[in-house]
Order: structure tokens, then C-alpha cells, then sequence
């Protein structure tokens, strides 16, 4: 057992060097208003003071938890992106020692395949590069795994142990991302059926409890934080949102829950149907983990709808946090199923997903603006190395290539699965690290930075009506410390929308696409 543990812990060890050098290699933030919304959020934990930055959605409190300690120890604004991307490292590395777990649970795989397996399903490409994004795409995978380690332990052992470790991992997905809520449910209904079919109502009615009261002390701490942060408690309108979606926006939310679920296929080849097959053996599990799916098809149809851009049809980021168990499964899948079972289930799975990629949506929609942040999973495939035209169909090509390569290595010598894995993802990465470096250039962020490069500006005074976006890409350049919404007898500076009037005697410093830098005289 000692020896396993150790080389447990240096797998996990390897894969935290590996995605910091993946991450960091990449210069941030990159989203503008999602990097600087939990990185300010951090530095109001931390003592600092407002962001100029203005309401924002409702983003959870536990992920700024994470990166407050960076702005306690005194790190500057550069030095707090690489301090986050590395604690996005250290996420999904820990994911390695869960999943094997998991693996070993539901499969009678060995330490060698077991391992290899989480390994690999928390390598997935556009896992390695969204960690170089302030986000929470690295903690909620994470998450949903503790999720499904922690229900298999309360269906083996139900008590008041295993029940408190159901509801904190419930709340935390809850205080992670809003959006997470679907899969919370999820979770409490599968713990809750565990209970009652263990004779065991009162923990029931304590697992509801206990979750709803946890889920409210986050809500409130989380407005509380936005509040104090942004000025606003920065919640979603539901009301308005549920207005602008009736019966009439039904297929329309089909069709982006549909984009959803074939970005799950193509992004991982094909091995997260292998996956589905193979945790199919365990009735309760997969049940539980479908849900889950659903759910998020669900969220994601509902909200994407009125997106315009392209990959609003072809959609990652909500799907791609349930991604590594079933791909760990789905490499299991390969070796234990017939070849012929898992040979057919990729190909099909992956036709069916490339022809839904390049029907679904009005007219050529690919050919419009779209971004690979959200989609690097297929972006990879089908526009590698900064291409600017995507094709579902190459990105199936590529797909159905890479998942019959490792079909045919899991069949072979154990050392071969990890050598064409390697190959595969490193290429995968490369790719993405073009169509992430071709997005940051045409961004506002990287526009700010250009622009401002060369300014140097003392106390900047940011008008409420410029963009959130310039807003937030021109106070993280100048530093929060040194930029506000509030006028100051101090200020040298002023960001005002093009169509507003300057102070007399001001100059203008440069010019941005919404929004003019004026120095005061």
C-alpha cells in the first residue's frame, strides 16, 4: 500500500508540473471580466478594497477562496495570474488521485490501468488549457468527481460520516458556480435514495437540511463578497431571463442542448460513450451520473439561447466538467469491451456528433464569429494551429483518428496507451495554445495592453458608461490599486465612453474600440 500511495502521489506530482508549464506558458488574463471578476473577488477576501470593474453575474465564493492567499502574501497583478494558473494546476492534478479511486471502484482494473486511465481522463486538452483561464473549469471537475466518490461511499456505508461528506461537496458546487446547481440536485436526490433505501429517514431529512442551510450561507456570503467587490450583489434576474425564453425557444434550446452533448463526443473522441458503456454496469451510478448529464444539457440549452456566435451550437464549457470520469472509464472501456463493441460505439458516436456539428444552426454558421475558449476540445481538431475556418467535419475526421489510435494501443502493450496519449494531447495542446494566442491578440485585453503599454497613468477615473469589458481589460493594466469609479481630487486620468464630453484642458492619450483615455491637464 505504501508503495502505491507513493507512486500515486508522484503520478499526481508530474501532472501539477506538467499543467503549470502548460499554464503558465500562456500570458493572462485572457476572458477579461471572468479572470478579473474572481481575481478581484480574491483581493476583497484578502482586505482589498472595490474593483472598478461594475456589476457582474453571479460568480461563486469558493474559487476566489483559492486565490485570496496570492493577494495576502503581497503578489502584484501579473504575478496573481501565474499564481492562479497554478492552483489551476494543482486542481486538476489532485482529479488524478479521485479518479483512480473511482476507476478502481467501478472496474476491476489494475494499479497500472487504473492509474493510467485517471491519468488520462484528467488530461483532457482543453482541461490543460483552461487552466491557463481564472476560472472555475479546474475546481468543478474536480467537484462532480468528489461528488460520485462520496455517493459510492455512502451507498457502501450509510451513516452520519458519509452523509456530512455528500452535503459539503453538495454546497461546494453550489458556492463554486451557480450554474452547478442542476448537479447539486442531483447529488442530494441520489444520497437522499441511498438513505431511504437504507432505512435511515431522519439523515434524510438532515442531508436537506443540512444542504439548503450550507446552500443559503454561500448565497449570502457570495452576495455579501459582490457586494463589497463590485458594488452590486450581482445576481442573475431569473424573472427576466424565464421572460425571454417560452414555448416558442423550445426546439432552439434543443438544438443548443444537442451542440452540448455532440461536443462531448467529439472533444474526447468518442470515449465518453466507451465510458457511459462501461459504468452501464453499475445501475445506480449510471443513473445518477445520466442525471447529471441531463441537467447540464438542460442549463445549457436554456441559457446559450440568443447566443449568436457559432459556438453556442457546439458548446464546451458547461459539459466539459463531467468529462474525465466517463473518459478514465471510457480507457477501461477499450480494453475490457469487445473491440469491435468499443471500435463501433466511436466511429458511430462520432459521425453522429460531426453531422449534428454541421447541421445544427442557421445556414453556415461556422463561418461566423465564434469562440475556442469554449470549444477547444473540437477547436483543436478541427481548426489546428490558428486556422480561422472551423469544420465539424474535420474535427470528426480527427476525432474518430485519435479515438481508433487508442483503441488500437489499449489493445496492445500497456506502455503503448500512454505513448499515443501523450502524442495525441500534446499535439491537442499546441493546437489549442494557437487558437488561445490568436483569440487574446483580437481581444480587448490584448488591444489594452498594446495601447497602454507605454502610458503611465497615477489615478484613473473609469466613467459607469464605458463597456464592462474595456473597463475591466484598462483597470487591470494601470492596477486596481491605482483606478476607480469614483471621482478623486487625485485623479489624472479619465476612461470615457467616445460620445461623452471631456473636462476642458484634457487630452486625449489613446483611443479604444468603446471607450477614450483622456489625461487631465
Amino acid at each position: 500500500m505504501p508503495s502505491t500511495r507513493r507512486i500515486i502521489a508522484a503520478v499526481t506530482a508530474a501532472h501539477a508540473v506538467v499543467g503549470a508549464w502548460i499554464a503558465t506558458s500562456m500570458t493572462g488574463p485572457l476572458l477579461a471580466i471572468d479572470d478579473l471578476a474572481y481575481l478581484a473577488m480574491g483581493r476583497t477576501l484578502a482586505g482589498g478594497g472595490a474593483a472598478p470593474l461594475g456589476a457582474q453575474p453571479p460568480y461563486g465564493v469558493l474559487y476566489p477562496v483559492l486565490l485570496a492567499p496570492g493577494w495576502l502574501v503581497g503578489l502584484d497583478e501579473s504575478q496573481m495570474i501565474v499564481f492562479a494558473q497554478i492552483v489551476n494546476a494543482v486542481l486538476g492534478a489532485a482529479l488524478v488521485p479521485v479518479l483512480y479511486v473511482l476507476v478502481r471502484r467501478l472496474t476491476d482494473a489494475g494499479l497500472g490501468r487504473a492509474l493510467g486511465a485517471a491519468a488520462i481522463g484528467a488530461s483532457l486538452p482543453a482541461a490543460l488549457l483552461t487552466g491557463t483561464i481564472v476560472w472555475t473549469e479546474r475546481l468543478l471537475p474536480l467537484l462532480v468527481a468528489l461528488a460520485m466518490l462520496a455517493l459510492l461511499r455512502l451507498h457502501d456505508e450509510p451513516g452520519v460520516g458519509r452523509t456530512l461528506e455528500v452535503a459539503a461537496v453538495a454546497v461546494a458546487l453550489v458556492a463554486t458556480h451557480p450554474r452547478m446547481i442542476s448537479v447539486s440536485l442531483v447529488v442530494v436526490a441520489a444520497a437522499a435514495w441511498c438513505l431511504i433505501r437504507a432505512a435511515m429517514p431522519r439523515l434524510v431529512i438532515a442531508l436537506t437540511i443540512g444542504v439548503v442551510s450550507g446552500s443559503v450561507v454561500m448565497e449570502l456570503a457570495r452576495r455579501a463578497l459582490t457586494r463589497r467587490t463590485f458594488g452590486a450583489e450581482a445576481t442573475y434576474d431569473a424573472a427576466d431571463l424565464a421572460s425571454r425564453r417560452g414555448l416558442d425557444d423550445g426546439l432552439e434550446m434543443a438544438l443548443r442542448g444537442g451542440g452540448t452533448l455532440a461536443y462531448l463526443v467529439l472533444a474526447t473522441a468518442g470515449l465518453a460513450v466507451v465510458g457511459l458503456l462501461v459504468l452501464a454496469r453499475h445501475r445506480g451510478a449510471a443513473i445518477t451520473y445520466a442525471a447529471m448529464v441531463a441537467g447540464t444539457v438542460a442549463v445549457s440549452g436554456w441559457f446559450l439561447v440568443g447566443v449568436g456566435r457559432a459556438d453556442a451550437y457546439l458548446h464546451g464549457r458547461y459539459i466539459e466538467v463531467l468529462a474525465p470520469l466517463l473518459v478514465a472509464l471510457g480507457v477501461v472501456g477499450l480494453a475490457r469491451l469487445p473491440w469491435r463493441v468499443s471500435a463501433s460505439v466511436i466511429a458511430g458516436s462520432v459521425v453522429v456528433a460531426g453531422l449534428y456539428g454541421a447541421w445544427a444552426g442557421p445556414g453556415n454558421n461556422w463561418a461566423t464569429s465564434r469562440t475556442p475558449v469554449m470549444m477547444l476540445g473540437t477547436e483543436v481538431g478541427g481548426a489546428p494551429f490558428g486556422q480561422s475556418v472551423f469544420e465539424p467535419g474535420a474535427a470528426a475526421a480527427v476525432g474518430l483518428l485519435a479515438g481508433l489510435l487508442l483503441l488500437a494501443a489499449a489493445r496492445g502493450r500497456v506502455a503503448e496507451l500512454p505513448l499515443v496519449t501523450a502524442v495525441i494531447v500534446a499535439i491537442a495542446v499546441m493546437s489549442g495554445t494557437e487558437a488561445i494566442d490568436s483569440l487574446r491578440d483580437n481581444s480587448t485585453v490584448g488591444e489594452v495592453q498594446v495601447a497602454l503599454a507605454e502610458v503611465e497613468i497615477e489615478r484613473l477615473v473609469i466613467d459607469e458608461r464605458v463597456p464592462s469589458t474595456l473597463a475591466g481589460a484598462v483597470a487591470w493594466e494601470v492596477g486596481f490599486d491605482h483606478a476607480s469609479r469614483e471621482i478623486s481630487i487625485d485623479m489624472t486620468h479619465l476612461l470615457l465612453p467616445p460620445e461623452a464630453t471631456a473636462p476642458a484642458g484634457a487630452e486625449i492619450v489613446v483611443e479604444l474600440a468603446g471607450g477614450i483615455v483622456w489625461e487631465l491637464s
